[in-house]
């Protein structure tokens, strides 16, 4: 983040100084394509209007665009291609409206399991994408939604399910998690319409724990 912060402060044709709270922000919307006002108010500790405040001087910089996807819903904040640049994951070249929800509830998720293990470190689904893509991985395949990280390096993958995948693709899944030694349990948190389903589809495997999404 230093770095990053250094870069930006040094570069022409800024009009504003861009503060180590600024870097950070836009590190976060980044890190998971795209979040809401109320998100980085949560992340940030910040209220209204000071988080708007912020949020239109990134915008008037072309550093962060605001876009309302659906009527009535908050409008979301992602990266600009300008923004992007100054960070190792590529910008987002369209809003994924088919997983828009799931983005979302990803989020807030993150946000309940650092307040439950405060000491475990949170990687994203883009990170471990670009992670495996540096080690020379040639197909991606299943990538977890985040994954946990304890002090002891105990690794735990995150899964968020709001609908059902079909019965072949989720046994492709867990059996792909089974040969990743380095994972020792997967949570999967669920829309309690599908709760029952997923315990019945992880039966007999010890290391998949089935949760249901609480509002």
């Amino acid at each position: 983040m230093e770095k990053s912060c250094e870069i930006l402060k040094e570069k022409r044709g800024l009009n504003m100084k861009m503060t180590k709270r600024d870097i950070a922000i836009m590190e976060f919307i980044h890190e998971f394509w795209f979040c809401e006002i109320t998100q980085i108010e949560q992340k940030f500790g910040l209220k209204k209007p000071r988080s708007y405040q912020i949020m239109q001087r990134l915008v008037r910089e072309k550093l962060v665009i605001h876009e309302r996807v659906f009527h009535g819903r908050n409008g979301i904040f992602y990266l600009s291609r300008l923004g992007a640049s100054h960070f190792d994951l590529p910008a987002m070249t369209n809003v994924p409206i088919a997983i828009y929800d799931h983005q979302l509830a990803i989020i807030d998720m993150y946000f309940k399991l650092m307040h439950l293990y405060p000491e475990a470190q949170w990687v994203s689904e883009r990170k471990l994408i670009r992670d495996r893509f540096a080690k020379g991985i040639g197909s991606i395949g299943h990538v977890a939604d985040g994954l946990l990280v304890f002090p002891d390096d105990k690794q735990i993958a995150i899964e968020v399910e709001l609908t059902m995948k079909g019965k072949l693709r989720l046994e492709k899944i867990f059996k792909a998690y089974a040969g990743q030694f380095q994972i020792k349990e997967i949570w999967y948190f669920c829309s309690p319409e599908i709760v029952s389903k997923m315990q019945k589809a992880a039966e007999g495997r010890s290391y998949i724990k089935i949760h249901g999404l609480r509002s």
